[in-house]
């Protein structure tokens, strides 16, 4: 389980990729239909993971749901968002399980209260009708070393999504990439 420790030091991780992110974010536009954020950190056995996409490509709008289908709709991206291990495959000797699944939403739907599990505080989006989601996943990995790839499974569930721009930092050094349908794996 996550310790205050582990999230600090997810958070000292973030500290390092974040300002890239942020400059590549302000270089692409910061909320960019089709296109969604991942940031990858992994320190020890934890592996912290967040995941931030305008609702338009998990839903399709992205205004306060006004009809029962709206309602579902988002109850369902949300039900997707937190199963951890159908949105990301990870190198299988690396033995990495879910621990801790946080959501945030304009619009919470799902009825689980809002566990972000982690220090860091987001903004919540003043755009209007330019609403993102933010999921951040924590995974223990039995044998970090092992952990060479990971594969964003999204796209099969999101098929608005159609690009993500990946950050990522472990023991070995940090890096980024952009994942697409048809090139889904981040080599770690």
């Amino acid at each position: 389980m996550p310790t205050r420790l582990h999230l600090s030091l997810f958070s000292g991780l973030l500290a390092l990729v974040v300002p890239a992110a942020a400059l590549a974010q302000h270089a692409h536009g910061a909320h960019e239909h089709g296109v969604a954020d991942l940031t990858v950190a992994l320190e020890g056995r934890m592996l912290q993971i967040e995941l931030i996409s305008p609702l338009d490509n998990l839903v399709g709008f992205e205004h306060a749901p006004a009809t029962e289908a709206q309602r579902g709709a988002l109850a369902e991206a949300e039900r997707r968002l937190l199963d951890g291990e159908a949105m990301f495959a990870f190198s299988a000797e690396a033995g990495c399980a879910i621990r801790e699944v946080g959501i945030e939403s304009p619009w919470p739907q799902s009825g689980r209260d809002h566990d972000h599990g982690h220090a860091h505080d987001h903004a919540q989006p003043t755009r209007g009708d330019h609403e993102d989601m933010v999921v951040s996943y924590g995974f223990e990995c039995a044998h970090p070393e092992a952990l060479r790839q990971l594969e964003l499974r999204a796209f099969a569930h999101f098929p608005r999504l159609q690009r993500v721009r990946a950050e990522f930092a472990t023991p070995r050094g940090q890096g980024a990439g952009v994942l697409a349908p048809n090139a889904a794996a981040l080599a770690l």
